[in-house]
């Protein structure tokens, strides 16, 4: 899947868009847009996916240019003359959600990222309970914080990027949860002060990057991959209530030993219980290579091997007070599967 996604997004930054994250227009009713959409979306399947996942122009029929008028005041797609649209944004539906993001050919730093297998196994798979206060870093799209806000008492998100903060905006507005999800601008705990949560919720930047060389801030995770997850395990201990939970899902960098990541959360949560499911596992060659023609990349390399890092391995984690401490490791097929029947449909 990652290698087919990387393939579009080589070809996709080619043609960079630039576009202004949408924005539902004051007076808009949501419920309404989403039924129209919805119903469109049921009658024209394949239009649907060429349109909002693969980003292709399309000609609207007259009887569908109501909707699409609708969709372009939100900056959802524009009309390009006559009867011509261009998409703005992918428009992905999840379990009774709209969610809007970046094209893949937004090309900028501040990229929001598309929905992947990994929004689709956290949102189906993190326990969220009716008394829990949520906070997520790391927001993006604001996609697993509006799943939370169905169950939780009260939901936080978190992003630095400003551009992912008003994506989640317009993604609280069109599913309706605008008074169960709060949003604030900052480096992890930072807009929080000293709160403390009963859930923590995070999908870190995970790749692995050369030190001088550009990349997304959704993905940017220094040069082994676990500089923003150091600094968060370092202060979440501080922010999580006596009972407090963490949910995790990223790629880690390890061995045949194991992901570099799962001691750092030990030492960081002594006497939490780990749930690992182990996801999947690629060659460090997949992740790196991008940036072989950059200067630093041999003695990038040479520092990764150096600290045993020869593979990246995909997990979800959840650490909590439920059981007695210990790491319990699985590898849930069915549910794995499930998902990337989903995730793939839109790559």
């Amino acid at each position: 899947m990652w290698r087919r996604l990387r393939e579009r997004l080589a070809k996709l930054r080619e043609r960079p868009t630039h576009h202004v994250p949408p924005e539902l227009p004051e007076g808009a009713t949501p419920g309404a847009l989403l039924e129209a959409l919805e119903t469109w979306r049921n009658a024209n399947a394949e239009r649907y996916a060429r349109f909002f996942l693969f980003e292709r122009p399309m000609r609207v029929p007259r009887a569908d240019r109501p909707l699409f008028d609708q969709l372009a005041e939100a900056g959802l797609c524009a009309h390009a003359g006559a009867s011509l649209f261009r998409p703005h944004v992918r428009l992905f539906a999840l379990d009774g959600k709209w969610i809007a993001t970046d094209c893949l050919s937004h090309a900028d730093p501040d990229q929001v990222f598309s929905l992947m297998f990994e929004q689709v196994y956290l949102v189906r798979t993190m326990d969220i309970r009716e008394t829990d206060d949520v906070l997520e870093l790391c927001v993006g799209s604001g996609v697993n914080s509006l799943f939370a806000a169905d169950t939780a008492a009260s939901v936080t998100g978190v992003d630095l990027n400003p551009r992912a903060l008003r994506f989640a905006a317009f993604n609280r507005a069109l599913n309706g949860a605008d008074e169960r999800l709060a949003l604030h601008e900052g480096s992890l705990f930072t807009p929080v002060g000293d709160r403390r949560f009963d859930v923590v919720v995070i999908n870190p930047p995970f790749e692995l990057v050369p030190e001088g060389a550009t990349w997304f801030l959704h993905s940017h995770g220094g040069e082994d991959g676990l500089d923003v997850v150091r600094t968060f395990l370092g202060a979440l201990p501080a922010h999580l209530t006596p009972e407090g939970r963490m949910e995790m899902i990223t790629w880690s960098p390890g061995s045949a030993e194991g992901p570099h990541l799962l001691p750092l959360i030990r030492e960081a949560l002594p006497e939490h219980h780990l749930r690992v499911d182990l996801l999947a596992e690629g060659d460090l060659d997949e992740h790196v290579d991008r940036f072989k023609d950059h200067s630093a990349y041999d003695a990038f390399r040479a520092r990764l091997a150096a600290k045993g890092i020869d593979r990246v391995h995909f997990v979800y984690v959840r650490a909590s007070r439920d059981q007695a401490r210990g790491v319990e490791v699985r590898t849930p097929i069915q549910a794995i599967t499930r998902c990337h029947v989903v995730a793939d449909a839109w790559i």
